[in-house]
């Protein structure tokens, strides 16, 4: 009796674990290209206006193309809308943090005495 459970169970959890290995790795490789989807959305749609969900959609699209037909049944367009989501949530924030950053340097350079336009602060703080 424990045999036949045993001689069942294993290639269940063989399948198991091996689908959910090959959910992980493709995961984590869309993770990786979305940012450079966002980036390749952003210059491809840089002259149209109010294009966001245009470009959602088209790095939405490429990144479903490349998931393997088998893990499509796991990894549906909800879930890769997810992950453009918070990848371009992160981009934004780690945007925003970098920004304040340098108004916070600009604020002290201003707040020394020292004068100047905020560009070209930003430009000869980065060289």
């Amino acid at each position: 009796m424990l045999k036949n459970i045993i001689d069942i169970a294993i290639p269940i959890l063989t399948v198991f674990f091996g689908t959910l290995s090959a959910y992980f790795r493709v995961h984590d490789q869309l993770r990786r290209r979305s940012i450079k989807y966002i980036a390749e959305a952003e210059e491809l749609y840089k002259d149209s206006t109010k294009a966001g969900g245009q470009k959602f959609s088209w790095v939405v699209d490429n990144l479903y193309e490349l998931i393997p037909p088998p893990l499509k049944v796991i990894i549906t367009k909800k879930c890769i809308e997810i992950i453009v989501q918070s990848s371009f949530d992160a981009i934004e924030d780690y945007a925003k943090m970098q920004l304040d950053m340098a108004v916070e340097k600009y604020l002290k350079h201003f707040s020394d005495g020292k004068s100047g336009d905020f560009i070209d602060f930003i430009r000869n703080d980065a060289e």
